[in-house]
């Protein structure tokens, strides 16, 4: 994503996280931890959803939401996450309606990593991927 410009070079990821929704699941209004550098990406898989945003996200019903912005997110989408978007508004998906997957990647900010924290040395010396 760096070398295609999306995301930059300042932001090489180093973690991720992948949730895997069954019919009817859903992510409840959040805001991604200030541990993780902005800008962040998330990438959707199987079936596509809505991510709704807002300061403020209503709780309609068990897993429904009204945010004030929807957003779709096809399959194979890369969405990224930074601004306002990724520090002041909540963000949501509502309960799906087919499986689907995402994953988020993020690169952990160094000053925040876990107490005691050592890199796993074999996954420090790979190279990015050549096109």
């Amino acid at each position: 994503m760096v070398r295609w410009n999306i995301l930059p070079a300042t932001c090489i990821l180093n973690s991720c996280i992948i949730n895997i929704y069954d019919e009817g699941d859903c992510i409840p209004p959040h805001i991604d931890h200030h541990n993780f550098v902005r800008p962040f990406c998330k990438v959707s898989f199987m079936s596509k959803s809505n991510i709704l945003f807002g300061k403020q996200i209503d709780i309609v019903d068990l897993g429904e939401f009204r945010g004030v912005v929807e957003i779709p997110l096809p399959v194979g989408s890369v969405f990224i996450l930074k601004g306002n978007m990724a520090d002041v508004a909540k963000q949501c998906i509502s309960g799906v309606r087919h499986r689907r997957v995402s994953v988020t990647f993020y690169k952990m900010d160094d000053s925040k990593a876990p107490y005691r924290f050592q890199p796993d040395p074999e996954l420090e010396e790979l190279l990015p991927y050549q096109l």
